[in-house]
């Protein structure tokens, strides 16, 4: 099911800057481009068939063939609060879920596949798969962020997931990974498109639209010093920033480059849609150098709205 929903469309013109909030049409993809899928905050559990929704999504994305899966983070529910024995048996339950993929998946690390953060988890620091470590064992191959190459087009995914003192998370990319974005970059032709995936958003407008024009974005919503980690990519041909966390649909288009807030594949953690956004994810589909974007549903009714 392809939808529009523009009620929720929002359109800012100013100096340059163009901002919109919309469900689109699908494109298609000529012969000598490629289609990739990007999937955020799945937040799978068994609870409110989440499991089943998720094998839904799967299904879909099935049927459109893309050349490979980027997930967007918040892949399980969660591991934030969770015990060793639960937090296993939510990451095994993504694996085994994501064995139904007929391509790649490459996946983003969000907040909720931090292990026992939460001090009610009583999870001790000193746990050999503490924080961000279960994730690498798991699920990132001994990393947190890493790049690709498909087709002439360089994909970076990051960790944008920041520890307080206090033991919760915020938004946020530290020196060792800036250092290694640098590195990074600087393997890569200044004319190849490059997307990047990140969990925590770098830029949003929601609560601008919300709460006026002053509104900032707390901590935990957006990455902070974002500005300087886009400086990395002045001079090089960043096309698309894939953003998750946030359960809307938005884009906002800056110096050319497209910054799309995927929504949510769970909708409003299973509970149905979020804030008018249904459940769903993007679908990229690549020309050359430039791309075109659709956010599609999959089908699925939650267990409350039956």
């Amino acid at each position: 099911m392809k939808i529009r929903l523009n009620h929720f469309q929002l359109w800012i013109l100013f100096c340059g800057i163009y901002v919109a909030s919309f469900l689109t049409v699908t494109a298609q993809t000529k012969d000598n481009g490629f289609r990739f899928v990007f999937m955020t905050d799945i937040h799978l559990q068994t609870e409110l068939n989440g499991d089943v929704g998720f094998q839904t999504a799967i299904q879909k994305v099935n049927t459109l063939s893309p050349d490979f899966v980027i997930t967007g983070g918040d892949l399980i529910m969660d591991a934030l609060e969770a015990n060793h024995e639960q937090a296993t048996n939510l990451y095994d339950l993504y694996l085994e879920s994501c064995e139904e993929f007929e391509m790649p998946v490459h996946n983003t690390i969000g907040n909720h596949e931090v292990f026992g953060l939460y001090e009610n988890s009583g999870v001790s620091q000193d746990h050999p798969e503490y924080g961000k470590t279960m994730f690498k064992n798991r699920i990132g191959n001994g990393q947190t962020y890493r790049s690709f190459d498909h087709m002439g087009w360089h994909f970076i995914l990051l960790d944008g997931i920041g520890f307080t003192e206090d033991r919760h998370y915020t938004g946020e990319i530290d020196s060792v990974q800036l250092t290694w974005i640098k590195s990074d970059l600087s393997k890569v032709d200044k004319e190849t498109p490059i997307v990047i995936s990140t969990h925590i958003p770098l830029m949003s407008v929601m609560y601008q639209r919300g709460y006026g024009g002053t509104a900032a974005l707390p901590e935990n919503l957006v990455i902070e010093k974002s500005n300087e980690i886009l400086a990395l990519f002045d001079g090089y041909n960043l096309k698309l920033v894939l953003q998750g966390h946030l359960h809307i649909v938005e884009e906002i288009i800056f110096y050319d480059v497209h910054y799309i807030t995927g929504g949510a594949v769970c909708g409003s953690w299973w509970n149905g849609p979020r804030a008018g956004f249904p459940e769903g994810f993007v679908v990229v589909d690549v020309q050359g150098d430039d791309f075109s974007w659709t956010y599609e549903t999959y089908g699925w009714v939650a267990k409350t709205n039956e």
